[in-house]
């Protein structure tokens, strides 16, 4: 059995011009992904992504952050956490509207 959640249309853009798009990866890029979960909440709000995708987002970005805070950072995990999270947000960011069809 499926999810109707699976095949669902897009209920908006969510991107109105390229220059949006821009102006999002560039901010999450920016901010090493501390903009992501805003970011990805408003996808959620806009029913482009499902609300799970910020939570996930925020515990492991700032989450990672807490934790290297209290258990302390010897090795750099910390950066490559960021780093690493930053890029799959961005690129995340970027595919947002690729599949989006006038008329949906």
């Amino acid at each position: 059995m499926t999810s109707s959640h699976f095949n669902a249309p897009i209920q908006a853009r969510m991107y109105a011009k390229t220059l949006h798009k821009v102006i999002w990866v560039v901010a999450v890029v920016a901010s090493m992904g501390l903009l992501a979960p805003p970011l990805f909440f408003v996808a959620a709000k806009k029913r482009v992504v499902s609300m799970a995708v910020p939570v996930i987002y925020a515990v492991i970005i700032y989450g990672s952050a807490m934790a290297a805070t209290v258990l302390g950072n010897p090795k750099n995990w910390e950066g490559g956490v960021l780093t690493i999270t930053m890029i799959v947000a961005a690129v995340h960011a970027a595919i947002l509207d690729t599949d989006w069809k006038p008329g949906r």
